[in-house]
């Protein structure tokens, strides 16, 4: 399966398709499936919309997509802290200039508190999407 788009974004094409059917019809061939389970894997990688669902096909895991509100999460939650971090920017250096109180600490942590943040989400989304792909009864 490619993986050179981002994954569970885009749409998947016929080459995608094509190498997850061939990953199946091998996983089949060494005996990993048997043959209504391979057929069932074929027909969800017919359906897949996204590398996520295409994944999820492959790799055996639920078939689900993970809810668009938390593919989105970290975008928007990494633009929300460069927004926060820039305006805090210009109110420190406004301060500084203005009043000549320069406070680094005020500044920093503003920026790293809310950058800690933005990156817990980002971990939510990938440990999602890593037990959305694993097997049922693999920890």
């Amino acid at each position: 399966m490619s993986e050179s788009g981002r994954p569970g974004l885009g749409r998947v094409t016929e080459l995608d398709r094509k190498l997850a059917a061939t990953e199946i019809e091998h996983a089949r061939s060494t005996g990993a499936y048997d043959g209504a389970e391979a057929a069932r894997r074929l027909a969800h990688v017919r359906l897949a919309t996204t590398r996520t669902a295409l994944r999820a096909a492959v790799a055996g895991g639920a078939g689900t997509a993970a809810p668009p509100a938390l593919e989105a999460a970290p975008r928007i939650a990494g633009a929300l802290w460069a927004a926060v971090s820039g305006s805090n920017f210009v109110i420190w250096l406004l301060i500084g200039l203005i009043g000549g109180q320069w406070d680094p600490l005020w500044l920093i942590w503003v920026v790293l508190g809310g950058g800690v943040l933005a990156s817990g989400v980002w971990g939510v989304r990938d440990w999602d999407r890593r037990m959305r792909i694993a097997p049922k009864g693999t920890p």
